[in-house]
């Protein structure tokens, strides 16, 4: 298992993913106040994070399954050997999301995608070595991973309609543990 590079992003687009984003974003929205979801990281008025698990919305399945298979392709492993923890982020207009970075753990690589991205949706800006930046434009169906040490934050939503990912954290398998949140 490799270590992902600190000053390198990769993104691509999951056109067979997007056919899912609707059901997944009405379940979504449905489990928002379930006494079983969990939210953290409340600023500005906001959580955050929204932890749902994927036994409630079985669609995200697929999602989860491609992100994991491509985060094993960039670190050089079988995917059997890795697990995932994902979470929803549920921005509406004038959210940020702050600059933070995901290294708390045994994470080996972190990323983002793109469930619903209206026009003037807020940007994820990565902090990269040598004081350098990356903007990435949020885009329906992107999948976009880095080094889970790198300082990221998202720019202002600025539309009435709500931008919606789906952040996630990649880190190797222990036993006991399944590839899911």
């Amino acid at each position: 298992m490799q270590t992902y590079p600190r000053d390198k992003i990769h993104s691509l687009i999951c056109h067979e993913c997007k056919p899912l984003h609707a059901d997944i974003i009405e379940q979504m929205f449905k489990l928002l106040e379930d006494p079983q979801t969990h939210k953290t990281h409340f600023f500005n008025g906001r959580y955050e994070n929204i932890y749902i698990n994927e036994i409630h919305i079985p669609v995200i399945k697929p999602i989860l399954k491609t992100i994991v298979e491509e985060a094993a392709r960039l670190l050089n492993c079988k995917k059997t050997d890795l697990k995932i923890g994902f979470w929803f982020n549920l921005m509406q207009k004038d959210d940020i999301t702050l600059p933070h970075s995901h290294d708390d753990d045994d994470e080996l690589i972190s990323g983002t995608y793109y469930l619903q991205t209206p026009e003037h949706s807020g940007e994820l800006s990565i902090k990269l070595p040598g004081n350098k930046h990356s903007t990435i434009e949020p885009v329906e169906a992107r999948l976009s991973f880095f080094h889970p040490a790198l300082e990221h934050e998202v720019s202002l939503h600025r539309s009435p309609i709500p931008r919606i990912s789906i952040g996630f954290n990649i880190g190797p398998k222990r036993p006991g543990h399944a590839v899911s949140n």
